[in-house]
């Protein structure tokens, strides 16, 4: 019974740090968007605009563009799927090498990005998440 008791502890013990740890982690994150936030909207290139980000929990934060030029009525789904392949690409890239998000990579952040189109409709999102950006 002393065993079982002490074997409770320790899993609440351990249970209760990695809260707290994800729940500092979460606090960080916030921080950086609120300062990424201050910037925003942002046109980053031809027709994509930055327009906020966030954070959710469990080490998710999150992306939320516009597409100015496009809406989703006027493109195909292939169109789509090609655009959201070689968005997920670049982002990969830059998710990879970027020392401005190395916190991100050390802390096993995913990140997921929204892109809706200039009437506001979802058009497409990925994710991409620690065992992507970590692979070699």
């Amino acid at each position: 019974m002393k065993n079982v008791i002490s074997f409770s502890l320790l899993c609440l013990t351990v249970a209760l740090t990695s809260c707290k740890k994800e729940d500092k982690i979460d606090d960080d994150l916030k921080k950086v968007a609120a300062n990424i936030n201050k910037t925003t909207p942002q046109i980053l290139a031809d027709g994509v605009r930055l327009d906020s980000v966030s954070v959710q929990p469990g080490k998710i934060f999150r992306y939320n563009y516009t597409l100015t030029d496009d809406t989703k009525d006027a493109v195909s789904p292939d169109q789509i799927e090609t655009f959201k392949t070689s968005a997920k690409e670049g982002a990969l890239r830059v998710v990879k090498t970027s020392p401005e998000i190395k916190e991100f990579r050390d802390r096993d952040v995913t990140m997921v990005y929204t892109y809706y189109d200039k009437d506001g409709k979802k058009t497409a999102d990925f994710k991409i998440t620690p065992d992507e950006y970590k692979a070699k």
